[in-house]
Formats: structure tokens, sequence, C-alpha cells
């Protein structure tokens, strides 16, 4: 009777044990990270071909990021400073949100 008992304990611990293992790599690798690139200088744009799908990317500082949009990437402009914030996961490689050209930033309506 007390071997059963334990036996059933260890099964639970174990089913436990497995099961908070497997949620954890799964949700790291949904996990989202957001990050932001200040005074970046632009060093290259080119167009990638990655398993059958074309991706518009840019390297700044030592990041290649994605541009989703082609009007976006074709506003960018190789040796100009920008601001960039960008997100990637595990499953997701780094992607531009938003990239602000710094000398623009700096411009305001000024009194």
């Amino acid at each position: 009777m007390e071997g059963d008992l334990l036996k059933k304990i260890m099964s639970s611990v174990l089913i436990s044990v497995v099961l908070v293992v497997a949620l954890y790599f799964y949700f790291n690798s949904k996990l989202v990270h957001h990050d932001q690139l200040h005074h970046v200088k632009v060093s290259n744009k080119h167009l990638v071909e990655e398993r059958g799908q074309s991706h518009y990317k840019i390297t700044a500082g030592d990041k290649e990021l994605i541009v989703e949009h082609k009007s976006t990437y074709d506003l960018i402009q190789v040796g100009q400073k920008y601001n960039i914030e960008y997100e990637y996961a595990k499953s997701i490689p780094p992607t531009i949100l938003s990239i602000v050209d710094e000398s623009q930033e700096l411009k305001g309506a000024g009194h």
C-alpha cells in the first residue's frame, strides 16, 4: 500500500517537472524582446531571398534588421544616422518597429 502511494507521488512529481520544463521552453521561444538603437549609422541595405521569400534588410551598427515595408526601406539612406526600435525572439528575427532619421527628429516648431 505504501509502495503504491510512493509510486503515485513520484509519477506525479515527474509529470509536473516535465510539464514545467516543456512550458518554460515553449514560452521562452515565444517571448518577444524590444530593443532600441540610438544614433546608429546604416552601413548597408540589401534584399535577401530566404525560403522563397524576399526580405528587405539593413545593417545598422552591428545588427542586421528586417524592414517589413518596401516604402520604408526605400527611404532609408546608407550613411545616415537613425534611432531605431526593433523586436526579436528566438522564433522572430530582429524586425524594425520604428525608424526615425536623427536629423529630422531634432527639428522642431521652434519659437
